[in-house]
């Protein structure tokens, strides 16, 4: 395929000079409507011709004004072209022949018939549109198309004669465009990479989802887009101010979005699915998406990989809707590959009705996120009305294969619960309702979501144990006590955590490092998060080689474990029952740290340390960001940061000592643009959702407080 696209400006020199060199005509085609399939008047199949440009593969004609119009739709064709055309018009009264040359004019004999006629090639869209006068030609007439090397006589291809008022063609090119893997984000960073990413495809390209978005709304193309409705997803989308996109292609029909069972259990990640949907606006689906290509029930139809990838199938009472079949290549800079237009010409043709095209996959992997191919592909596929690009009602409609087509396994590769875990996802079955639950269920399913990567597989299993700490805490709430011991292994580590607890805070406290891994308070609208390691919304963002297995919850050097982590050593702990507190102290007795209940907060108490900085991850109400839309923010004054929901609960940090705070809003200004590889974003921009980091410096005694706002 001769390569076409080029920028706008080169592209305007480029034909300039074309017209000028040439004496077929160049002249724009005025503004009017798009050719629909009413103009249609003949397919033609594929045929063994010598170049793609003399490969005919539709004709067309209609009216506009006192023009008369016919379009030929060619296999390919360059920018210099390298054909020969001639349209024979069989007439009463005369038999016109309009020769179309590669170069010169256009020749019409009888040269008596009166006709002139213009021509205008698109070779972006790889169409020949010539202009006559409509008032000179008898209406109807007949109209055949031959296609010519040149200097040759013997057509390379050419149509049977067809009626210039013609019905259109009842066949056509069923085609499915269906993506997964469409936008997994957990961090501002890759949800700006993801959306629009520099040299983040799969040819270094800029590549992003915004891509694929913007060619639905611009050219009416429907999408399924498999796995976009998970909490995530959504809720990055919302933050990033682009959702009101995915609601209008909706509303247009233009998008299908199933519920996505995203995660194993299949019931609780599907439930999930929809409430986050809901949340944030979007319909619920009659269709389904299983991440790990299980069969599931009550929908009428489940997106899945199938063993023939070119029909529908079904199972009970639900219809099975193909995935697209691996392909380097789909979407090209010229528009479709050959290797798809051979493949939608072939399906128009098919004696079977059930036949269809499924083109997709991947999306980070798929040419179709590329900057450069995704508009010119689109624009192709729009622009030829033969092709008939299936909703989600066709889908619903469209007829079943005559074989029974079997499940092949899924898009993505499914990882396996450890039998090591299983006793957290027996303890979450158990759970009680509420929002620290449903923080497991969330934890729980980014830990097993299904991945290919054994790597990250191993390095997953060493944070299970957050579930564990979160199910606690959602014990707790449901019946608070005060408790202060360090007899329990809350995280299944080997080792027992500390808990500090009244009827209205819990603290679990590690002795390793004598860090504070999770902090909540309960009041009368239930229970709220307020501190937590960065390892339960992600892991995994450090570079592979930087991951050490065997280190626990340190396999992950970019994890925040939790507030107030001096690095691995175990200390000595002394509890205080009556005062609600508990004091770490270093073997050497030379260093204590002393955490003490409030009413509604945390104190924290260094004696006898050096220089240090610590972290506190605050993690205020994180499930409310994820099921729909919520604003976080942040407010800073001398000694004291303030971070929350603005419309709900808020926690502030009081110290003698220096704070400093990242927050994962503060890159927000520059999304939903394309990202900027020269931009120094703010570290922020790399915090997982939604979290805030405050950082305490000093040089001597000092303390913290993590209260309530009032």
């Amino acid at each position: 395929m001769v390569i076409k696209s080029l920028p706008s400006t080169a592209f305007r020199l480029l034909l300039t000079a074309t017209c000028l060199l040439s004496v077929v005509s160049c002249t724009p085609v005025p503004a009017q409507r798009d050719w629909t399939y009413a103009d249609l008047r003949l397919l033609d199949p594929l045929d063994n011709t010598p170049t793609p440009s003399t490969d005919i593969l539709a004709v067309y004609d209609r009216t506009v004004g006192s023009d008369l119009e016919i379009r030929i739709d060619l296999l390919d064709i360059p920018i210099i072209p390298d054909y020969d055309l001639s349209l024979h018009l069989i007439t009463p009264g005369m038999d016109p022949t309009i020769f179309i040359p590669a170069s010169g004019q256009p020749i019409v004999t009888p040269a008596q018939a009166g006709i002139q006629a213009r021509v205008v090639r698109d070779p972006w869209l790889d169409t020949v549109t010539v202009r006559l006068n409509r008032l000179v030609i008898p209406q109807p007439f007949t109209l055949q198309v031959s296609s010519f090397i040149p200097g040759s006589s013997t057509p390379a291809d050419e149509t049977a004669p067809v009626r210039s008022d013609a019905p259109p063609p009842l066949a056509r090119a069923p085609l499915l465009l269906a993506f997964w893997d469409t936008f997994p984000v957990t961090t501002p960073a890759q949800a700006l990479r993801r959306w629009d990413g520099a040299h983040s495809g799969p040819r270094g390209e800029r590549h992003g989802l915004s891509h694929v978005i913007e060619g639905a709304a611009l050219y009416h193309i429907p999408l399924v887009l498999l796995d976009l409705k998970t909490p995530a997803s959504l809720a990055a989308l919302n933050y990033m101010g682009v959702l009101p996109q995915i609601q209008a292609l909706c509303n247009q029909g233009l998008l299908v979005l199933p519920d996505v069972a995203y995660a194993e259990p299949a019931q609780v990640s599907l439930g999930f699915s929809r409430s986050a949907a809901a949340g944030f606006g979007l319909p619920a689906s009659q269709f389904v998406y299983s991440a790990s290509a299980t069969l599931q029930s009550k929908y009428l139809a489940q997106f899945i990989s199938l063993d023939d990838a070119s029909h529908l199938s079904r199972s009970a009472d639900a219809r099975l809707i193909p995935l697209p079949a691996p392909a380097d290549s789909q979407a090209t800079i010229d528009g479709p590959s050959l290797d798809v237009r051979r493949q939608l010409v072939t399906a128009a043709f098919s004696a079977d009705p059930s036949r269809l095209v499924v083109l997709g996959g991947d999306l980070p992997l798929s040419t179709w996120g590329n900057q450069d191919m995704a508009a010119p592909t689109f624009a192709w596929l729009a622009a030829h009305p033969w092709i008939h690009l299936l909703n989600g009602q066709d889908l619903l409609t469209f007829p079943l294969g005559s074989k029974k087509s079997l499940p092949a396994g899924g898009g993505d590769t499914s990882s396996p619960v450890e039998t090591s875990t299983s006793p957290f996802l027996e303890n979450l079955i158990r759970a009680p309702t509420g929002p620290l639950t449903v923080s497991a269920w969330q934890t729980w399913f980014m830990l097993t979501a299904p991945t290919s990567d054994e790597k990250l597989r191993t390095l997953r299993l060493n944070y299970y144990g957050q579930v564990g700490e979160l199910l606690a805490a959602a014990r707790w709430a449901k019946n608070p006590s005060a408790e202060v011991s360090c007899m329990d292994d809350l995280n299944s580590d080997g080792s027992p955590e500390c808990i500090l607890s009244s009827r209205n805070m819990y603290a679990v406290i590690d002795p390793r490092g004598g860090r504070l891994s999770n902090l909540f308070y309960l009041d009368a609208s239930g229970p709220h998060q307020l501190v937590g390691p960065s390892s339960q919304f992600t892991v995994g963002l450090s570079d592979p080689s930087e991951w050490h297995p065997d280190l626990g919850e340190a396999a992950d050097p970019t994890v925040i474990s939790g507030a107030f982590n001096d690095g691995p050593d175990r200390w000595d702990v002394h509890a205080s029952a009556d005062n609600a507190a508990l004091t770490f102290t270093s073997l050497d007795s030379t260093r204590q740290k002393t955490y003490i209940l409030s009413d509604n907060g945390i104190t924290v108490s260094y004696q006898g340390f050096g220089p240090v900085s610590v972290s506190i991850p605050l993690t205020v109400d994180p499930q409310a960001f994820y099921f729909g839309p919520v604003k976080y923010q942040s407010s800073p004054t001398p000694g004291m940061w303030t971070w929350g929901l603005a419309n709900g609960l808020q926690v502030e940090v009081h110290s003698d000592a220096l704070l400093s705070a990242q927050n994962f809003t503060d890159s927000q200004s520059f999304l939903p643009g394309p990202e900027n590889p020269d931009q120094a974003y703010p570290g922020g921009h790399y915090l997982p959702f939604p979290l805030s980091v405050v950082t305490v410096q000093v040089n001597t005694d000092f303390s913290v407080q993590i209260t309530i706002a009032k």
